[in-house]
């Protein structure tokens, strides 16, 4: 009995053994979708917020210069002010016509990098790893055990047994308990 229960402990070990192989793959796979997501992300990041500072950079300019405008106006007489005013008043529309331009980019080219963000993310949540019957074949194909099923049932009633220097084919008894399957399969994989 306690070689029975050692034989599961090892035939346990092994299948999680060959699941960590898949498992490792897939999250692999995840992981570096995840890191090119927030790769792009950092990237979109560090370019609005280089254009964010270009943009107060420019609005501190602007700002020093009304400062010293307004200084200037005040020692000139009416009518110089109004020529300066006018001449003012066409600079900052071209830079508020820029703005709206440079804004305008910016938005698109934020709305596109969102849209590529959201495809990279539902490229990893749609991924999905190898199907639990292909894992199962796989554990039992590797252990030298090659299921046979049955054409006119399509039911696996039969598994081939490869040893190193024997084949013999063991009945699967479907009435039996998965545990007891096991280490009869495992007896033949195993001598």
């Amino acid at each position: 009995m306690e070689n029975l229960s050692e034989q599961n402990l090892l035939i346990q070990s092994l299948a999680n053994n060959l699941k960590r192989s898949d498992d490792a793959q897939v999250s692999r796979q995840i992981m570096h979708h995840v890191q090119e997501t927030q790769t792009k992300r950092q990237q979109s990041l560090d370019t609005t917020q280089e254009t964010l500072q270009q943009l107060s950079r420019r609005l501190q300019t602007a700002r020093t210069r009304v400062d010293a405008s307004k200084a200037q106006r005040e020692a000139k007489s009416h009518a110089d002010t109004m020529r300066d005013l006018q001449g003012e008043k066409k600079t900052i529309e071209s830079s508020i016509v820029q703005g709206e331009k440079q804004h305008e980019l910016l938005t698109q080219e934020i709305a596109a990098l969102e849209k590529e963000i959201n495809e990279l993310d539902e490229n990893v949540e749609r991924q999905e790893g190898p199907d639990e019957n292909v894992l199962k074949l796989h554990i039992l194909r590797s252990l030298g055990v090659e299921p046979l099923i049955n054409e006119q049932t399509g039911a696996i009633d039969v598994a081939r047994v490869w040893s190193a220097d024997s084949a013999c084919t063991v009945s699967i008894d479907e009435s039996a308990q998965a545990h007891q399957l096991a280490a009869q399969l495992w007896n033949y994989c195993s001598s």
